[in-house]
């Protein structure tokens, strides 16, 4: 029975080990969306109150007609790549261990 008794605390522990670590990872994929989602808030929140200006919004239509959609979806379009990877890259630079070092040693 001592047996049973110490295979079930074994076991028992290491449920309780999993459930730790399942919680951490849950947690920090929460803040990650969480992140995320404020972003999305605050851009919405940016065009409501440029909406809310008539002058930007004829701003807005001439300077579609002036140089044109294609072309003006083009520069969207490449800022928008330069923008998600210059992200990219000062993540992965904060990321590396060279950075931490040096930062924990500031």
């Amino acid at each position: 029975m001592s047996e049973r008794f110490n295979q079930l605390a074994a076991r028992h522990k290491t449920l309780l080990t999993r459930c730790a670590a399942q919680r951490r990872e849950l947690g920090s994929a929460a803040l990650e969306i969480e992140d995320q989602l404020g972003r999305v808030d605050r851009a919405i929140g940016f065009i409501r109150n440029l909406t809310r200006h008539p002058a930007v919004i004829a701003g807005a239509i001439g300077l579609i007609a002036f140089v044109g959609p294609r072309r003006l979806l083009s520069w969207g379009s490449r800022g928008l790549m330069f923008y998600t990877t210059g992200r990219q890259l000062l993540r992965a630079a904060q990321d590396s261990p060279r950075m931490r070092r040096s930062s924990s040693e500031a």
